[in-house]
């Protein structure tokens, strides 16, 4: 089970907060929230807080590359903010940190693509 609340940060963005493991089963209430922003009307930064999230599986990582292009497409995107320890690893290890902007990680220097 997992917790996903949203809130618009007041700078054009939509912070959306997970709590819980997020596997093959849970992603789908997350996806649920995420398309729901990639969907609306112009485009949207969403910024998804993981600092509370314990396990984040393949499936997990695959939503988030997949509505990270949604986004972009629309002219919106998708940054990762402080991702608790493993969900850090697991985003290095598939190289998804090269791709979208990782923020606020405990030890983390890298915040970013290209960076």
């Amino acid at each position: 089970m997992i917790t996903v609340t949203s809130r618009e940060t007041g700078h054009g963005a939509v912070e959306v907060a997970v709590a819980g493991d997020v596997d093959a089963v849970t992603a789908a209430e997350l996806r649920c929230v995420l398309d729901g922003l990639a969907d609306g009307p112009g485009p949207v930064r969403v910024e998804l807080d993981l600092t509370r999230v314990g396990f984040l599986d393949c499936a997990g990582a695959r939503l988030l590359l997949r509505t990270e292009e949604r986004l972009r497409a629309r002219g919106g995107a998708l940054a990762v903010l402080r991702p608790s320890a493993p969900v850090l690893r697991l985003l290095g290890l598939l190289g998804i940190d090269r791709h979208l902007p990782v923020g606020g990680a405990v030890g983390a220097s890298r915040t970013g693509p290209g960076d």
